[in-house]
């Protein structure tokens, strides 16, 4: 009978489970005043970058510089079309004016002469 107790007994106790934790790695803590040194690569990298920035901010000043310049040229030469182009309209109304027939008439008269229609000839180019 002591036997059969036993069996009793066993079959009552619940099988206990196991569960497993997953063990942690330690890693070094880095602190807020310790910093992580660069490589050599990582030196050579952003020298180079600075370099290159320096450069091309370089090369945007010139060619803003260089396009002022150009558009103060081009509004010199703007202003210098517009007074030779008054000039030339100017010369253009004096000829006109110096070759009227009334202004011509007006001289011949006052050197003695007179204007006969058979004498004249008209001469094209």
């Amino acid at each position: 009978m002591a036997q059969n107790n036993l069996a009793r007994n066993l079959a009552q106790e619940e099988p206990q489970t196991y569960i497993s934790t997953p063990k942690r790695v330690q890693t070094p803590e880095i602190g807020a005043n310790q910093r992580l040194g660069l490589n050599a690569f990582e030196k050579t990298l952003i020298t180079c970058g600075s370099v290159m920035l320096t450069v091309l901010m370089l090369v945007v000043v010139s060619s803003k510089i260089a396009l002022s310049d150009s558009q103060h040229q081009l509004q010199h030469l703007d202003t210098r079309i517009t007074n030779i182009h008054n000039n030339n309209t100017n010369l253009q109304q004096q000829i006109g004016e110096l070759q009227s027939s009334s202004r011509l008439q007006k001289i011949a008269k006052e050197n003695g002469m007179s204007l006969s229609n058979g004498n004249i000839r008209n001469v094209t180019k």
